[in-house]
């Protein structure tokens, strides 16, 4: 569970948490020390070196929402970076960086990526990197699932550092999705919300292979076949009756087209569905609120009409009965909130 920083206001609202960080109202010779601080219990584990510690002053910005986070953030210049120990600690996540004004420069796997307003790179949080940030830079960055990118791109490395154009192609689709999102996420439900992730990934993944010069598996048709057969499975979650001929009907392709567009994220229609049933099974497992439901209720909520093969394919996919999944979660709160 994500711990509170220090004095920094904090705002819920339905599945969006944001966390509000500014050294206006701390006094000069604290500034950096808060800032630091503060950011790291949000962030994660990082050093920072600032360019001018005696008179630093910075802002940031955090939500947290289903299936990604972003971060707005400016100050006075800084060099961050992360060490293998750290990195290690964090090995789940992508990074989608962006300047919205100002430069950047991020270095990662022996690359160097300088970055104007608008411009994006991946970021391997699992991995060792360098990010300077000019003097009034403001930058974002979105947080994405790490195996979801993957299933996408493959192999982090071969993408990470590397500068994609946020004035022109897919890279500006990307910039301009991204400029959006901190100010619209929180109006939009849950679902809708987790549906945005996944849409500004895909986008991220046609972007990225589209500077490689490596032809996309999907033209744009193709693309919007994709992104429409998806919502239609999100929106037939709670749907126990729903079968696959009917998903891709409603997408307007077949079940073998909706298989071939899926293969390229090594996944069946299928194997879609159930993947997204469990993933919000297991939010809701996680999700204090719930607490009190049965695993039973849970598992009929999302669409599975028999509570043992829900079982069977929970502990697949996770590794853990739901069961002991539920009481991992519940004893890790209890801990974090122990130790705020």
């Amino acid at each position: 569970m994500l711990r509170t920083p220090i004095d920094s206001a904090i705002s819920t609202s339905g599945d969006v948490t944001e966390y509000i960080i500014n050294t206006s109202d701390v006094h000069p010779r604290d500034r950096f020390q808060y800032w630091f601080q503060s950011t790291r219990r949000v962030l994660g584990p990082y050093e920072n070196r600032p360019d001018q510690k005696a008179n630093f002053e910075g802002d940031l910005r955090y939500l947290r929402l289903p299936g990604m986070s972003l971060s707005v953030f400016r100050c006075n210049g800084m060099r961050a970076w992360r060490t293998e120990r750290q990195a290690n600690l964090l090995s789940d996540f992508l990074h989608v960086l962006m300047p919205l004004t100002g430069n950047a420069k991020l270095r990662q796997d022996g690359r160097e990526a300088h970055l104007g307003p608008g411009d994006i790179c991946l970021v391997d949080v699992g991995k060792p990197s360098t990010f300077i940030q000019p003097p009034q830079s403001q930058c974002l960055v979105v947080e994405l699932p790490l195996r979801e990118a993957e299933a996408r791109l493959g192999q982090i490395n071969r993408w990470t550092a590397r500068r994609i154009d946020g004035l022109q192609g897919a890279g500006a689709l990307v910039s301009a999705f991204g400029r959006l999102l901190p100010d619209q996420v929180s109006y939009l439900s849950s679902n809708a919300q987790a549906e945005i992730a996944r849409q500004f990934l895909d986008l991220c993944a046609l972007a990225v292979k589209e500077v490689e010069g490596t032809a996309f598996s999907h033209s744009s048709a193709r693309l919007a076949s994709l992104l429409r057969l998806k919502s239609v499975v999100d929106a037939n979650l709670t749907n126990c009756n729903v079968t696959c001929e009917e998903l891709a009907a409603a997408a307007g392709i077949s079940v073998r087209y909706a298989n071939q567009l899926l293969d390229a994220e090594q996944t069946s229609l299928q194997k879609l569905l159930f993947s997204r049933r469990i993933d919000k099974c297991q939010q809701a497992l996680a999700d204090p609120a719930q607490a009190h439901r049965q695993i039973s209720d849970i598992a009929y909520s999302w669409g599975f009409g028999d509570v043992s093969h829900f079982g069977r394919l929970f502990k697949a996919m996770t590794g853990m009965t739901p069961r002991d999944y539920k009481k991992a979660n519940m004893l890790a709160l209890a801990k974090a909130e122990a130790n705020l």
